[in-house]
Protein backbone atom coordinates (compact mmCIF):
# COMPACT_ATOMS: atom_id res chain seq x y z
CA UNK A 1 0.00 0.00 0.00
CA UNK A 2 1.10 3.43 -0.72
CA UNK A 3 0.42 6.26 1.54
CA UNK A 4 0.45 9.65 0.11
CA UNK A 5 0.90 11.63 4.17
CA UNK A 6 2.77 14.83 3.04
CA UNK A 7 1.18 17.57 2.73
CA UNK A 8 1.17 18.19 -1.06
CA UNK A 9 -1.23 14.89 -1.61
CA UNK A 10 -3.52 15.77 1.67
CA UNK A 11 -6.92 16.25 0.35
CA UNK A 12 -8.05 19.57 2.12
CA UNK A 13 -11.43 20.60 -0.09
CA UNK A 14 -13.60 18.83 -2.61
CA UNK A 15 -11.32 20.45 -5.30
CA UNK A 16 -8.29 19.08 -4.18
CA UNK A 17 -9.76 15.43 -3.94
CA UNK A 18 -10.95 15.61 -7.50
CA UNK A 19 -8.03 16.60 -9.03
CA UNK A 20 -6.15 13.83 -6.86
CA UNK A 21 -8.96 11.50 -8.62
CA UNK A 22 -8.41 13.03 -12.04
CA UNK A 23 -4.50 12.26 -12.01
CA UNK A 24 -5.95 9.01 -10.78
CA UNK A 25 -7.56 7.85 -13.49
CA UNK A 26 -5.59 9.30 -16.16
CA UNK A 27 -2.08 7.74 -15.20
CA UNK A 28 -3.20 4.63 -14.29
CA UNK A 29 -3.22 1.68 -16.77
CA UNK A 30 -7.31 1.50 -18.13
CA UNK A 31 -6.54 -2.75 -18.10
CA UNK A 32 -5.82 -2.66 -14.48
CA UNK A 33 -9.60 -2.40 -13.66
CA UNK A 34 -12.20 -0.05 -11.71
CA UNK A 35 -11.24 2.62 -9.53
CA UNK A 36 -12.81 1.94 -5.97
CA UNK A 37 -13.36 4.43 -2.62
CA UNK A 38 -13.72 3.91 0.85
CA UNK A 39 -13.45 6.63 3.61
CA UNK A 40 -12.84 6.46 6.96
CA UNK A 41 -13.72 8.64 9.86
CA UNK A 42 -10.09 8.26 11.39
CA UNK A 43 -6.83 8.35 9.43
CA UNK A 44 -5.45 5.36 11.79
CA UNK A 45 -8.62 3.11 10.67
CA UNK A 46 -7.31 -0.39 8.48
CA UNK A 47 -9.35 -2.10 6.25
CA UNK A 48 -10.69 -4.74 8.27
CA UNK A 49 -13.98 -5.63 8.53
CA UNK A 50 -16.68 -5.06 11.46
CA UNK A 51 -16.62 -8.29 12.36
CA UNK A 52 -12.80 -8.91 12.73
CA UNK A 53 -12.63 -5.09 14.49
CA UNK A 54 -14.06 -7.43 17.89
CA UNK A 55 -10.74 -9.09 18.03
CA UNK A 56 -8.48 -5.93 17.89
CA UNK A 57 -7.05 -5.15 21.21
CA UNK A 58 -8.70 -2.28 21.92
CA UNK A 59 -11.95 -3.61 21.03
CA UNK A 60 -11.22 -7.00 21.76
CA UNK A 61 -14.67 -8.98 23.07
CA UNK A 62 -13.48 -12.78 21.56
CA UNK A 63 -10.45 -14.24 22.22
CA UNK A 64 -10.32 -16.60 19.79
CA UNK A 65 -11.00 -16.91 16.36
CA UNK A 66 -13.35 -19.67 16.54
CA UNK A 67 -15.44 -17.61 18.52
CA UNK A 68 -15.93 -15.21 16.44
CA UNK A 69 -16.54 -17.28 13.92
CA UNK A 70 -19.60 -18.78 15.82
CA UNK A 71 -20.90 -15.70 17.14
CA UNK A 72 -20.88 -14.52 13.43
CA UNK A 73 -22.68 -17.32 12.08
CA UNK A 74 -25.22 -17.58 14.91
CA UNK A 75 -25.71 -13.22 14.25
CA UNK A 76 -26.23 -14.16 10.44
CA UNK A 77 -29.04 -17.11 10.93
CA UNK A 78 -31.06 -14.83 13.74
CA UNK A 79 -31.04 -12.03 10.59
CA UNK A 80 -32.47 -14.48 8.46
CA UNK A 81 -34.66 -15.55 10.54
CA UNK A 82 -36.16 -12.04 11.11
CA UNK A 83 -36.26 -10.30 7.67
CA UNK A 84 -38.96 -9.63 5.36
CA UNK A 85 -40.68 -12.16 3.56
CA UNK A 86 -39.54 -10.79 0.31
CA UNK A 87 -35.97 -10.77 1.16
CA UNK A 88 -35.75 -14.84 2.38
CA UNK A 89 -35.47 -15.97 -1.26
CA UNK A 90 -32.04 -14.26 -1.88
CA UNK A 91 -28.73 -16.11 -1.45
CA UNK A 92 -26.73 -16.17 1.25
CA UNK A 93 -24.58 -13.18 -0.04
CA UNK A 94 -27.48 -10.64 -0.97
CA UNK A 95 -28.70 -11.09 2.46
CA UNK A 96 -25.25 -10.76 4.17
CA UNK A 97 -25.08 -7.38 1.61
CA UNK A 98 -29.01 -6.19 3.43
CA UNK A 99 -27.11 -6.89 6.81
CA UNK A 100 -23.94 -5.10 6.91
CA UNK A 101 -25.79 -2.19 5.23
CA UNK A 102 -27.80 -2.29 8.40
CA UNK A 103 -25.72 -2.85 10.86
CA UNK A 104 -24.72 -6.01 11.76
CA UNK A 105 -21.15 -7.20 12.50
CA UNK A 106 -20.05 -9.08 9.02
CA UNK A 107 -17.47 -10.17 7.22
CA UNK A 108 -17.70 -7.63 4.04
CA UNK A 109 -16.30 -4.22 3.57
CA UNK A 110 -17.80 -1.51 1.99
CA UNK A 111 -16.49 -0.17 -0.49
CA UNK A 112 -17.64 2.46 -3.56
CA UNK A 113 -17.15 3.53 -7.60
CA UNK A 114 -18.37 6.89 -6.56
CA UNK A 115 -15.55 9.01 -5.21
CA UNK A 116 -17.53 11.49 -3.56
CA UNK A 117 -19.91 9.14 -1.68
CA UNK A 118 -16.46 7.65 -0.11
CA UNK A 119 -15.24 11.30 0.68
CA UNK A 120 -18.99 11.94 1.87
CA UNK A 121 -18.30 8.89 4.79
CA UNK A 122 -14.96 10.70 5.56
CA UNK A 123 -15.90 13.30 6.75
CA UNK A 124 -19.29 13.18 8.08
CA UNK A 125 -19.59 12.06 11.54
CA UNK A 126 -19.62 14.69 14.04
CA UNK A 127 -17.62 13.23 16.54
CA UNK A 128 -14.81 13.04 14.57
CA UNK A 129 -14.50 16.22 13.49
CA UNK A 130 -11.00 17.03 15.53
CA UNK A 131 -9.61 13.57 13.90
CA UNK A 132 -7.75 13.56 10.47
CA UNK A 133 -10.02 11.17 8.20
CA UNK A 134 -8.66 8.79 5.35
CA UNK A 135 -9.73 7.49 1.94
CA UNK A 136 -8.70 5.04 0.33
CA UNK A 137 -8.62 4.31 -3.58
CA UNK A 138 -7.89 0.49 -5.01
CA UNK A 139 -7.84 -0.39 -8.63
CA UNK A 140 -8.79 -4.36 -9.06
CA UNK A 141 -9.56 -6.31 -12.78
CA UNK A 142 -11.54 -8.35 -9.98
CA UNK A 143 -14.65 -8.01 -9.39
CA UNK A 144 -17.77 -9.91 -9.69
CA UNK A 145 -21.22 -9.25 -11.33
CA UNK A 146 -23.26 -11.87 -9.53
CA UNK A 147 -23.00 -13.44 -5.85
CA UNK A 148 -24.31 -16.88 -6.92
CA UNK A 149 -20.83 -17.43 -8.47
CA UNK A 150 -20.47 -18.06 -4.74
CA UNK A 151 -21.94 -21.44 -2.87
CA UNK A 152 -21.28 -19.89 0.63
CA UNK A 153 -19.48 -16.51 2.48
CA UNK A 154 -18.48 -18.76 4.62
CA UNK A 155 -16.55 -21.32 2.84
CA UNK A 156 -13.11 -22.38 3.81
CA UNK A 157 -11.82 -23.13 0.17
CA UNK A 158 -12.93 -18.97 -0.65
CA UNK A 159 -9.60 -16.90 -1.93
CA UNK A 160 -8.35 -14.55 0.21
CA UNK A 161 -10.27 -11.78 -0.95
CA UNK A 162 -13.45 -11.26 -3.50
CA UNK A 163 -14.76 -8.20 -4.67
CA UNK A 164 -18.66 -8.36 -5.44
CA UNK A 165 -20.75 -5.62 -7.06
CA UNK A 166 -23.96 -4.60 -4.46
CA UNK A 167 -26.86 -6.49 -5.38
CA UNK A 168 -29.74 -3.21 -5.79
CA UNK A 169 -31.61 -4.88 -2.80
CA UNK A 170 -32.28 -1.73 -1.09
CA UNK A 171 -32.52 2.15 -2.34
CA UNK A 172 -29.68 2.32 0.37
CA UNK A 173 -27.46 -0.07 -1.19
CA UNK A 174 -28.10 1.42 -4.74
CA UNK A 175 -28.01 5.04 -3.53
CA UNK A 176 -24.01 4.05 -2.64
CA UNK A 177 -22.76 2.69 -5.94
CA UNK A 178 -21.67 0.35 -3.47
CA UNK A 179 -18.78 -2.96 -3.89
CA UNK A 180 -18.53 -5.32 -1.03
CA UNK A 181 -14.88 -7.05 -0.45
CA UNK A 182 -15.74 -10.73 0.90
CA UNK A 183 -12.32 -11.52 3.17
CA UNK A 184 -11.73 -15.12 4.14
CA UNK A 185 -10.33 -13.94 7.05
CA UNK A 186 -12.07 -10.91 8.66
CA UNK A 187 -9.50 -10.47 11.37
CA UNK A 188 -6.52 -9.95 8.72
CA UNK A 189 -6.31 -6.39 7.53
CA UNK A 190 -6.25 -5.73 3.74
CA UNK A 191 -3.01 -3.79 3.22
CA UNK A 192 -2.08 -5.69 -0.25
CA UNK A 193 -1.04 -4.34 -4.02
CA UNK A 194 1.01 -0.95 -5.10
CA UNK A 195 -2.79 -0.42 -6.69
CA UNK A 196 -3.91 0.56 -3.28
CA UNK A 197 -3.15 4.20 -1.82
CA UNK A 198 -4.06 6.08 0.96
CA UNK A 199 -4.44 9.58 1.21
CA UNK A 200 -4.77 11.89 4.83
CA UNK A 201 -7.96 14.11 5.28
CA UNK A 202 -6.73 16.85 7.80
CA UNK A 203 -9.03 17.28 10.74
CA UNK A 204 -9.68 21.35 9.89
CA UNK A 205 -10.67 20.84 6.66
CA UNK A 206 -13.49 18.15 6.86
CA UNK A 207 -15.97 20.56 7.78
CA UNK A 208 -15.61 22.83 5.05
CA UNK A 209 -15.25 19.55 2.81
CA UNK A 210 -18.89 18.42 4.40
CA UNK A 211 -20.68 21.53 3.57
CA UNK A 212 -19.50 21.28 -0.14
CA UNK A 213 -20.28 18.25 -0.36
CA UNK A 214 -23.78 19.14 0.61
CA UNK A 215 -23.67 21.81 -1.65
CA UNK A 216 -23.28 19.43 -4.89
CA UNK A 217 -25.93 17.13 -3.59
CA UNK A 218 -23.95 14.52 -1.42
CA UNK A 219 -26.36 14.66 1.66
CA UNK A 220 -27.66 12.51 3.92
CA UNK A 221 -30.70 12.18 1.74
CA UNK A 222 -28.79 11.14 -1.20
CA UNK A 223 -26.37 8.84 0.64
CA UNK A 224 -29.03 7.37 2.74
CA UNK A 225 -32.16 7.75 0.79
CA UNK A 226 -34.67 7.51 3.42
CA UNK A 227 -37.08 9.23 6.14
CA UNK A 228 -33.72 9.00 8.65
CA UNK A 229 -31.34 10.58 5.99
CA UNK A 230 -34.13 13.38 4.39
CA UNK A 231 -34.47 14.62 8.95
CA UNK A 232 -30.80 14.59 9.05
CA UNK A 233 -30.23 16.69 5.99
CA UNK A 234 -33.02 19.05 6.62
CA UNK A 235 -31.88 19.54 10.42
CA UNK A 236 -28.46 20.12 8.66
CA UNK A 237 -29.53 22.55 6.13
CA UNK A 238 -32.01 24.32 8.16
CA UNK A 239 -30.35 24.66 11.71
CA UNK A 240 -26.94 23.60 11.36
CA UNK A 241 -27.67 20.63 13.34
CA UNK A 242 -25.31 17.70 12.55
CA UNK A 243 -26.85 14.79 13.30
CA UNK A 244 -24.55 11.63 11.87
CA UNK A 245 -24.39 8.31 13.32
Amino acid sequence: MEEFDNPEKHITSVAKFLEIKHKLLNTSDINSGKWMFRGVKRYEYGLIPSIGRLTQKQNKIFKSKQKLFEFEKSAFAEFCINVYNDLRENNQFNLLAVAQHHGLKTRLLDWTLFPLVALFFAVEDKDCFEQDAALYAFQTQFVFNDFKKLTTPFHEDLDEYHFLFAPDLTQRIKAQQGVFQLFKDPTKEFTEGYNLMKFRIPSKNKIEIKRDLNDLGISYKTVYPDFDGLCWTINYNKLCIDQAK
